[in-house]
């Protein structure tokens, strides 16, 4: 879905129409809610990617990547993964190689801004974002609605506890033996 499908589906759902006037008058509002829900749900499903970088003399600066890193995961260099050293808060991570590396990291996906922006997030959460919006949209009302915002924010809560926490990996394991 893109930003204005979402935002589109949350005014459908308040009852408000979603006509160009409606939907500029509520856009900031309604975006900064589905952007709060893509940052819990990323967190909640621990939301990977994968950025290809070249190390200089060893040491990969994290703020190189392509999004915000989180926390790395797993460097691949020359075809397999290699150990890397993470030390202190710096963001940069030390390989032991000066070839090009495949970083796997924990980020958030890229904000929502635009009415095409689709999010990075799969396309079986998107109705759980517009869950997310139309119960804030519901809570910030009069009393009389906040009602149904607890229904709403309940059923992303409820959602949001049977997602996988390791969503959009491989679900084949290996086994190493060390010794």
């Amino acid at each position: 879905m893109t930003l204005n499908d979402i935002l589109v589906a949350a005014l459908t759902q308040l009852d408000r129409g979603h006509d160009a006037q409606t939907l500029d008058m509520f856009r900031d509002r309604l975006t900064r809610f589905a952007n709060d829900a893509q940052s819990d749900i990323s967190r909640e499903i621990k939301f990977r990617r994968t950025d290809t970088v070249m190390p200089e003399q060893g040491v990969i600066d994290t703020s190189r990547l392509q999004r915000r890193c989180v926390r790395v995961e797993r460097v691949v260099q020359l075809g397999h993964e290699v150990r890397f050293g993470a030390g202190d808060a710096s963001g940069l991570i030390t390989v032991p190689y000066d070839a090009e590396a495949a970083v796997t990291y924990r980020c958030e996906p890229r904000e929502l801004a635009l009415s095409a922006d689709v999010s990075e997030l799969s396309p079986s959460l998107h109705g759980l974002i517009v869950t997310y919006v139309v119960g804030r949209e519901r809570m910030a009302g009069d009393v009389s609605t906040q009602y149904g915002g607890d229904i709403y924010l309940s059923m992303y809560e409820a959602a949001k506890r049977r997602l996988r926490p390791h969503m959009g990996e491989t679900d084949s394991f290996k086994i190493r033996n060390r010794w």
